[in-house]
């Protein structure tokens, strides 16, 4: 199993995370899914930023038919997505990834959480 691992911060810029991403993807031959992979990243870090007011870990793992992109934080309060709303700004985030992945969850542990979504490799 293939395995990247970074930190962020309130502070880090999120081209920094979609580079590492994009490079990790590459050095995969994943060419394909970087797009839609990093739309996902995009979505589930902000989250963790706008939710938790904190930091936390992004992680790719690339298993037999899925990239698994996990977003570890602190919060113990788990995301639900939220049905379209015309008189709502945002709230649409955890639909796009669930249109854009093969599958998301939640993850609760001693530490908080994990928000995990399946972007499918190409056959």
């Amino acid at each position: 199993m293939d395995l990247l691992s970074v930190p962020f911060e309130l502070s880090t810029d999120y081209a920094v995370l979609r580079r590492h991403a994009r490079e990790t993807l590459s050095r995969w031959q994943e060419p394909p899914l970087v797009e839609d992979a990093l739309l996902v990243i995009t979505e589930l870090v902000e989250n963790v930023v706008q939710h938790t007011g904190k930091g936390g870990e992004l992680v790719l793992r690339r298993l037999a038919d899925v990239v698994r992109i996990e977003v570890h934080d602190t919060s113990p309060e788990m995301p639900r997505s939220l049905g379209p709303d015309p008189r709502r700004i945002g709230g649409r985030g955890l639909l796009l990834v669930g249109a854009m992945t093969r599958a998301w969850g939640t993850d609760p542990h001693e530490m908080g959480k994990s928000v995990w979504a399946d972007v499918a490799r190409a056959e």
